[in-house]
C-alpha cells in the first residue's frame, strides 16, 4: 500500500470515527431527553393526582362532617324557631358539602386506577346513604329502621373505616404507603 492509499484510508477511518461519535452523542442526548420527558410526566401526573385526591378526602370529610351536624340539629330540633332555624341551616349545609363532594367524586372516577376507584365508590355509597337517612328523618319520613342511631351508625363506619381505607389506597396509588 502506498502512503497515498494510507493516507486516504487514515482520513477516511477519522471522519467515519467522528460521524459515528457525533451520531452516538446525538442518541444518547435524545435519550437522555426523552427519560427526563418522561419522568416530569409521571411527576405532573403524580401532582395533579395527589391535588384531587386531596380535594376528594376534603369534600368527603366535609361531608361527613356536615352529615354529623344535621343529626345533631335533628337530635335538637323542638318546637322553637331558633331549632327550626339551625335545623334549615344545617341542612342547608349539608346539601352544599354534598354537591361539592359529587364534583370531586366526579373527577375521581376519570382518572383513578381501579382500587381508589373502588374505595372512592364504597365512600361515596356510604356517604349518599347516610344522606338519605338523615334527609327522611328531617322529613318525618323515615322508615322504621332508619333511626338517628343507625344514622350514627354510618357515620362512625365513614370516620372508622371507609375514608380511611379511601385514603390509604390514594396513599398507594401516589407511592405514599410504605406498605405498598
Amino acid at each position: 500500500m502506498n502512503a497515498t492509499t494510507e493516507s486516504l484510508l487514515i482520513t477516511v477511518v477519522a471522519v467515519l470515527g467522528t460521524l459515528i461519535s457525533a451520531l452516538l452523542a446525538q442518541r444518547q442526548a435524545h435519550r437522555s431527553l426523552s427519560e427526563e420527558l418522561n419522568r416530569l410526566e409521571r411527576r405532573s401526573s403524580t401532582e395533579s393526582n395527589r391535588a384531587t385526591y386531596t380535594a376528594l378526602n376534603t369534600a368527603a370529610r366535609r361531608y361527613v362532617a356536615a352529615l354529623t351536624d344535621q343529626l345533631h340539629a335533628l337530635r335538637g330540633a323542638g318546637d322553637t324557631a331558633r331549632a327550626a332555624e339551625d335545623l334549615r341551616a344545617t341542612t342547608e349545609d349539608l346539601r352544599r358539602a354534598r354537591a361539592t363532594h359529587a364534583d370531586c367524586y366526579a373527577e375521581i372516577q376519570l382518572i383513578a386506577p381501579a382500587p381508589v376507584l373502588a374505595a372512592a365508590q364504597e365512600v361515596n355509597h356510604t356517604l349518599n346513604a347516610a344522606y338519605g337517612v338523615l334527609m327522611r328523618l328531617t322529613t318525618a319520613t323515615a322508615a322504621p329502621e332508619e333511626t338517628p342511631a343507625s344514622a350514627q351508625a354510618r357515620i362512625t363506619d365513614l370516620w372508622e373505616t371507609t375514608l380511611p381505607a379511601l385514603r390509604t389506597a390514594m396513599r398507594r396509588d401516589l407511592r405514599l404507603d410504605p406498605d405498598a
